[in-house]
């Protein structure tokens, strides 16, 4: 996918007009009462927090609807607070954000209006002001990227310490094989189903849920155990877990469109629980998510590229070269090859599927040529970074017979 830009397209990604109202990239915005925060952005990446809210203003008595939860997540309102910070200063550009800052007892923000409101019209307003902000930010992804990634941030309670990753897809189902998760049918029951029939990797359904370059592994390997991931392909049957709710099926590509959808409960402990533990979380989803963006939805660090022209205070990206690998699929030996529009060094790094580093060397080269000998067969990634600008550029390496 190819992302071309006029100098209309560049005021869109700061200034996002909507009925006329304008929302300026990296400002915040309230509706009705101050009950919930809009952080404008101008990235394809759109992540809320429904039950984190503090606020029990008296006018809005609590809810009493039948099966109703009560109880918040505890710290997600502060934990997307850095995450968007922290997304910033790994691509230069922010996250669109939403925030209901009203405490779970008077509005649930991840339900139908009836049951998230409970009939008080404040509260119904609160909620239409919430699922506005996540429509405004939805129509500025697409109307400058065409798709795009949406996030439902949640804190769960349960005993297993660990990010549970829901696609609308169930316990039961994620315990099968890959085959049956490949089915048609199953795939149409994803929040993903969008990314699942189109990604820049062409990965099946399975592979894209719990492969070794799936979002769970990616968090895996930056030290966060998550389910599904390829080292827990499924939660246990004794053990609880969520697949998604109300918001990630209504704005996920379940039904149709090009918005896919993540519900993400984080464990509290190591993740939520200390502001050293959300800081560090935050960084490594930041960069987890420029891993995801630019291996499934856009090529060769274009999201970076484009924020450090577009983002005054961006700190210094770096030059990065194009790049070629010769020949895809390798047996031995493969040949990276560098066009420079800047001569400053670059770090290479080559990774196997598990995320073990095998290669590391600085080079301001136009050619770099390695030996795969005695290597497995599999998926490998070759990395190409300067300052905090990266390309990730993919090979499989052939096994012997």
């Amino acid at each position: 996918m190819v992302i071309r830009w006029t100098i209309f397209g560049l005021f869109f990604l700061y200034f996002v007009p909507v009925g006329g109202q304008t929302y300026e990239s990296g400002k915040t915005y309230y509706g009705s009462n101050q009950y919930i925060e809009y952080k404008a952005g101008h990235l394809p990446v759109i992540i809320s927090a429904p039950h984190g809210g503090n606020l029990h203003p008296e006018s809005i008595p609590d809810r009493s609807c039948t099966g109703c939860v009560y109880v918040k997540d505890a710290y997600t309102q502060e934990l997307i607070r850095q995450m968007y910070d922290e997304i910033f200063q790994v691509f230069g550009c922010y996250p669109h954000v939403i925030i209901n800052r009203l405490h779970r007892k008077k509005l649930d923000a991840n339900r139908a209006l009836g049951d998230a409101a409970d009939g008080n019209k404040e509260a119904e307003e609160a909620w239409m002001d919430y699922h506005h902000f996540i429509q405004i930010a939805i129509d500025s992804v697409l109307r400058q990227y065409g798709r795009g990634l949406y996030i439902d941030l949640h804190g769960h309670g349960h005993s297993v310490q660990r990010l549970e990753l829901g696609y609308l897809i169930s316990k039961k189902d994620l315990q099968h094989d890959d085959e049956w998760l490949n089915q048609t049918g199953i795939i149409h029951k994803s929040s993903i189903r969008h990314l699942a029939g189109y990604n820049e990797e062409d990965l099946t359904f399975a592979e894209l849920l719990r492969g070794a370059l799936s979002l769970g592994q990616m968090y895996e390997n930056g030290g966060y155990p998550a389910v599904p991931s390829r080292n827990q392909p499924a939660p246990g049957t004794s053990e609880s877990y969520f697949s998604g709710g109300y918001n990630t099926r209504r704005y996920g590509s379940v039904k149709d469109g090009t918005i896919d959808g993540i519900q993400m409960e984080c464990n509290r402990q190591g993740v939520r629980d200390t502001e050293e533990h959300r800081q560090d979380f935050a960084a490594t989803t930041a960069k987890v998510l420029k891993d995801y963006l630019e291996m499934y939805y856009f090529k060769h660090g274009e999201l970076g590229q484009y924020c450090s022209t577009l983002s005054a205070n961006t700190p210094e990206k770096g030059f990065l070269p194009k790049i070629s690998l010769s020949p895809n699929p390798v047996l031995d030996k493969c040949r990276i090859s560098f066009i420079h529009t800047n001569p400053s060094p670059v770090n290479v790094t080559v990774m196997n599927s598990v995320g073990t580093i095998l290669y590391e060397k600085e080079t301001g080269q136009k050619q770099l040529n390695l030996n795969l000998n005695g290597y497995p067969g599999g998926l490998y990634a070759i990395i190409i970074q300067s300052g905090q600008n990266r390309i990730i550029k993919r090979f499989v390496k052939l096994g012997y017979q």
